[in-house]
């Protein structure tokens, strides 16, 4: 640390030399003298430093003692002059000139003594890892750098990196503005696009770094040839979590009401030179969903989204409405997950993969909604309370074998299998006076598999040939007690809807590249069935009967080009199709040539900041869900049906981004802009009376439109050892809908939502967290009166470390649903952590402090303003014992 100071000083002492140089002609003192040890009289190298006697803790001027010897001509006019000398190994002499003459020489000489040495057990000497290094195109974030004690699973520092963002209801990653691929394991694609299944349960004492990887490729063969724009995430683990490691967890605590509450599980980590594994388990009732899935608010994960084309669809929601508040707050379930990973790998030409899911829940609701309906005929309140209990139960199997046929071809098959069944069952209340009883099973069976073979040509081109099969049914049945009367001559007891989705495609791809192009042309067919069919107690009722089969296929050619010519890159690309459509429910064929064109701009303005452009004109054809000629009862109020079309909705679309990203001077900044319009669409015919809520979907050749606006902006401010964030989204969308008969009306969703984010990083014990949240909601129409809603919400944090083993948190969550109404929410949690060991962690937890046991929010549309209410996870506390081998 010494020799690290005099490196300093030695820095100092340069420029200070060159600074007053020009002045030393003009005030011409000489000091002289000779450096030398006490005993041996050897001549010692040594600084001479030169302080001002009314300013002692500054250097004013220094010489340097090379040979034992020193001359230094004083720059500056002194009243008193303090000489003083430092050596490595020596104690520090010091001399005073008391009122120096100008024009003369003091001779000044040292004689030093060295240091007594001490009784020191253990000298350790460490230094901060930086927080980042960039590598090419790898960004290597080193976990330490990030942590303050109240983070559990690697998620929770992926959340604070910066060029990072993490979407707290999908899961989804971006990495400067783009959507991650999938989470690596130590250079291994373990998880997949699944890949919060790993982010949710690895703990964060296992991982050393966190790689963000540009550039990225999940075929080697076609690194360096197809378009290098995806990015992908690696975690690599610290030295000894690389054979076999893990950690478990055991927590148990109390609610209010006295019963039993539970967080328990267990990750098992394996890595060898052939084999990879990661497997976990856990049990909890505290609202923790450690699963990929959301069965809670039914939100998409990336796989999900990414997917849902393949899907039958599920006409009969399984959930009412979503909770603003996260899962731990609102999500009363009883949880059981189990999951295991591997990959093996069977020589240097053959790896194996496979991806086993079981899950099983039980989720409890109380939701109450009431809704002021506003027409220009009438007004009039609704409301439905539901006492509900859901029971998802997932059984499912991945499998991915890949064989290396040839150093330069490599032949993929992919295989996903799974069953899942939900039960959800309810009391509902209408109106305050009619009850019903409904219980609704819903089935999702999927069967899918890929076939991929890569051929490397040469170093330049590879040529690609896919064949993809998938099968999905998802058969509901929605019964009713009592039953409903809906028509004269029928009484509802049950609605079945079953849906099924065939699709087998197989398509052939041609890539290749040059030193500043990149290029791919494919080709392919696709074809698809969906057959449905629906009713109501049994089929002989035509009345409610739909049967029908949705058909289409598509023969098409794609081609896309990618040329870099300096700091621009420029992305043409166009699809070509001749699509086929039937549906025989309305005895209609429909064939199309469809030309699908897009442009791509970026230009980078530096190797930190770049601009982005896009047009994009695409032509797709409706889903199925708007071919249901007769009514379909999703709940006992709501209804729907539709006016079949074979139209086809072409949508225009472009954007424009900013994008700053500094890691060096932690500052991150973007600015963007969306724009949609749909030319030809479906629209809806709402009637809504105090009992039922019947919806018809009708095709017009008319438009929606939706802009969104964004800024981020994100700064590290050393003056203040903060960090500081601010975001805006603002989205405009307008549409078209008729209601109770009306005329066709225009109407405009504006929704904005602002954050504030303040963190500090005081080197103290105690640091402090707040994030600040404005959402407004604004629905109009040119036929009706405008619906506003404004809330906030804040979340404030103080984070504490009295001692290297102690952790403690203290949050509090403020919201308030409506301004402009009486009604406020305030949530206070507290963790207090004792680390003894490096495998041992107790912790304590008190969560809902104040015990809250309802929430409400506030949603507008153009008819109508809603309030939600949803009971809460009641007060808690928990002790957990963690241990990690």
């Amino acid at each position: 640390m010494l020799v690290k100071k005099m490196k300093i000083i030695n820095l100092k002492y340069i420029y200070f030399s060159l600074f007053f140089f020009s002045y030393n002609l003009f005030f011409t003192q000489i000091i002289t003298g000779s450096v030398k040890e006490s005993i041996s009289k050897e001549n010692i190298f040594a600084n001479i430093i030169i302080k001002n006697g009314e300013k002692p803790d500054d250097i004013s001027e220094f010489a340097i003692a090379k040979n034992g010897t020193y001359k230094i001509k004083l720059s500056g006019e002194y009243k008193k002059v303090i000489v003083e000398v430092n050596a490595f190994g020596y104690n520090i002499e010091r001399h005073t000139i008391e009122n120096p003459q100008k024009d003369k020489t003091y001779n000044v000489d040292f004689e030093l003594t060295k240091e007594q040495v001490k009784d020191i057990k253990e000298v350790v000497i460490t230094s901060n890892k930086k927080p980042f290094i960039i590598k090419e195109d790898t960004v290597n974030y080193n976990v330490s750098a990030y942590r303050d004690g109240s983070e559990r699973k690697i998620e929770d520092i992926i959340k604070k990196l910066p060029g990072i963002q993490v979407n707290e209801k999908s899961g989804e990653i971006k990495y400067k503005g783009k959507s991650i691929e999938t989470v690596q394991l130590e250079g291994d694609d373990l998880f997949g696009s699944n890949y919060s299944l790993g982010t949710k349960n690895i703990n964060v004492d296992m991982v050393e770094q966190v790689q963000a990887i540009e550039n990225y490729s999940a075929n080697p063969l076609l690194k360096g040839i197809e378009n290098g724009d995806k990015v992908a995430l690696n975690l690599k683990l610290k030295k000894g979590k690389m054979d076999f490691s893990g950690n478990m967890d055991y927590g148990s605590g109390f609610f209010s009401d006295n019963n039993q509450a539970y967080n328990v599980g267990t990750n098992i980590l394996a890595i060898s030179k052939n084999y990879k594994s990661f497997g976990t388990f856990s049990y909890n009732n505290v609202g923790v969903n450690n699963t990929p899935f959301d069965y809670f608010g039914f939100n998409f994960n990336t796989e999900q989204a990414a997917e849902r084309n393949f899907m039958a669809k599920k006409l009969i929601p399984e959930s009412i409405f979503t909770s603003a508040l996260d899962d731990s707050r609102a999500n009363i379930n009883n949880s059981i997950f189990g999951n295991y990973n591997s990959i093996f790998k069977i020589g240097k030409k053959v790896s194996l993969k496979t991806n086993l899911y079981y899950i099983q829940d039980r989720i409890l609701q109380t939701q109450f909604s009431q809704n002021e309906i506003v027409t220009t005929d009438n007004t009039f309140t609704t409301s439905d309370l539901y006492e509900t209990k859901k029971k998802p139960v997932l059984y499912r199997g991945d499998i991915e074998l890949k064989i290396n046929t040839s150093k330069k071809s490599l032949l993929e098959y992919k295989a996903k299998l799974s069953q899942e069944n939900i039960n959800t069952f309810s009391s509902v209340l209408q109106n305050n006076t009619t009850s019903f009883d409904t219980k609704l099973q819903s089935e999702s069976f999927l069967l899918r598999q890929d076939v991929t073979y890569t051929q490397k040509l040469s170093e330049k081109k590879a040529l690609q040939i896919q064949v993809f099969q998938s099968y999905n049914k998802t058969p509901q049945d929605l019964s009713i007690t009592p039953s409903l009367q809906i028509d004269s001559l029928t009484n509802f007891n049950t609605q079945f809807s079953r849906f099924k989705k065939n699709i087998f495609s197989t398509q052939g791809t041609f890539l290749g590249s040059t030193s500043k192009t990149k290029y791919a042309f494919s080709t392919g067919i696709d074809l698809e069935k969906n057959p449905f069919i629906s009713y109501v107690n049994n089929n002989s009722n035509v009345n409610y009967l739909n049967d029908f089969s949705y058909d289409k296929n598509n023969i098409w050619l794609k081609g896309a080009y990618h040329i870099q010519y300096g700091d621009f890159k420029i992305s043409p690309s166009f699809t070509a199709n001749y699509f086929t459509q039937s549906l025989d429910n309305i005895s209609e064929q429909r064939n199309d040539f469809l030309i699908e064109p897009s442009l791509a701009l970026k230009y980078k303005l530096n190797d930190k900041s770049a601009l982005f452009s896009s047009v994009n004109f695409t032509q797709k054809s409706f889903s199925e869900e708007y071919f249901l000629i007769k009514q379909l009862f999703t709940t006992p109020r709501n209804i729907i049906s539709s006016n079949p079309s074979l139209e086809i909705k072409k949508t225009l679309s472009y954007n424009l981004f900013y994008s700053v990203n500094n890691l060096y001077r932690q500052f991150q900044f973007r600015l963007g802009f969306l724009y949609n319009k749909d030319n030809g669409s479906y629209f809806s015919n709402l009637n809504i009376l105090e009992n039922s809520t019947s919806v018809n979907y009708f095709y017009l050749p008319k438009s929606n439109e939706n802009m969104t606006f964004n800024f981020f902006i994100e700064k590290y401010i050393p003056n203040i050892e903060s960090s500081v964030r601010l975001s805006s989204d603002w989205s405009i969308s307008n549409y078209k809908n008729i209601i109770n008969n009306s005329d066709l009306r225009n109407n405009k969703l504006k929704n904005l939502t602002s954050e504030f984010f303040f963190k500090t990083a005081f080197d103290i014990k105690i640091n402090f967290e707040n994030q600040f949240k404005f959402f407004q909601n604004i629905a109009t129409s040119d036929k009706s009166e405008k619906f506003q809603n404004n809330s906030i919400q804040n979340t404030f944090k103080i984070i504490i470390k009295p001692q290297k083993k102690w952790f403690i948190l203290l949050s509090s969550d403020y919201h308030i649903p409506n301004l402009e109404k009486k009604g406020n929410y305030l949530f206070l949690d507290a963790t207090l952590r004792f680390t003894p060991n490096k495998i041992l962690d107790f912790s304590f937890y008190a969560k809902n402090i104040l015990n809250k046991k309802m929430f409400s929010q506030v949603e507008t549309s153009d008819f109508s303003t809603t309030i939600f209410q949803s009971n809460l996870i009641q007060r808690y506390f928990m002790i957990n014992a963690s241990y990690t081998f």
